[in-house]
């Protein structure tokens, strides 16, 4: 005859439901932090990759203004061409009005909503004002061949 205490017991169904559980519980919020890591990796690089491009527009408007081609009155904010209709820029100009004040041009993205600000000395040329020679004939040099009488 067989001895009922020498059969060993088995584990009950409820602890097999409670370890199946647990580890699904623990699967579960594993894939969430891995897709919370992604999420947070995405989204840096698109801040980074909008910072960049902002910089890059920035220097081409400064270029645009040291070149003539865009003219500092306008200091917006105003839209970019196309395709970059989703930026504007904006210039401020330096409060004081001595030579070498930086200007600050600021450019902004809509939709992630950015904001990127230059600070650059502009080396704007001067469209109204005329060359000495053709300002005031006394002006000029007389060493000038061309204006010599």
């Amino acid at each position: 005859m067989l001895n009922r205490s020498s059969i060993p017991t088995r584990p009950t169904r409820g602890s097999v439901l409670l370890e199946v559980v647990l580890a699904l519980v623990l699967f579960v919020s594993a894939a969430a932090v891995v897709s919370s890591a992604m999420q947070a990796a995405i989204d840096s690089e698109e801040r980074l990759r909008l910072g960049v491009h902002a910089d890059n527009l920035a220097a081409s408007v400064v270029a645009e203004l040291e070149s003539g081609l865009r003219s500092p009155a306008v200091l917006g904010p105003a839209p970019f061409e196309a395709p970059f209709t989703n930026w504007t820029w904006q210039i401020v100009a330096p409060s004081a009005d001595a030579p070498g004040s930086p200007h600050e041009i600021i450019i902004r993205h809509a939709d992630p909503e950015l904001v990127r600000r230059l600070a650059q000395i502009l080396l704007v040329p001067s469209r109204t004002a005329a060359a000495p020679d053709e300002a005031d004939p006394e002006q000029a040099t007389p060493d000038d061949p061309l204006t010599a009488p």
